[in-house]
């Protein structure tokens, strides 16, 4: 099973011109944990929530003008589309990122795998792994 079979495909993006403050609405609008900045659908960083709150400005006036690549995290990481989820984990794991966009082969962005979306996935697994132990088992 590859990451592009359990990630998410709507992914917001902007680009790094963006202001906080419509980066930060957007968030609050859409209930998301990050955005992707991108350049010709490529990423070029991610904004998290986390970002908007320790490095955003605290004068909101200053939000709506300065650019959102100002506090994005650059040079993203980035994990193709075609890569299996046991690879996905361990890039998440030596990177130290709970979120990882999901590349084509061209580099343009296809969709969002997070840590959240894996401990989905293997809850549903072992759901299916013990359903079928519970019918092989004889019953006492």
């Amino acid at each position: 099973m590859t990451i592009y079979t359990v990630c998410k495909t709507n992914v917001v993006s902007v680009s790094p011109h963006t202001s906080i403050s419509f980066v930060s609405d957007l968030m609050k609008e859409k209930n998301i944990g990050c955005v992707i900045i991108t350049e010709d659908h490529k990423p070029v960083g991610i904004v998290t929530d986390r970002d908007i709150a320790l490095r955003g400005t605290l004068k909101s006036e200053e939000n709506t003008t300065t650019p959102v690549s100002t506090i994005m995290t650059p040079d993203v990481q980035t994990i193709r589309k075609d890569t299996g989820i046991f690879d996905a984990v361990q890039v998440m794991k030596s990177s130290k990122v709970r979120r990882l966009p999901v590349v084509d082969m061209g580099g343009r962005l296809v969709g969002l795998i997070t840590v959240d979306d894996i401990i989905r996935l293997l809850a549903r697994e072992l759901g299916e792994i013990a359903r079928v132990i519970g019918n092989e088992s004889p019953e006492i």
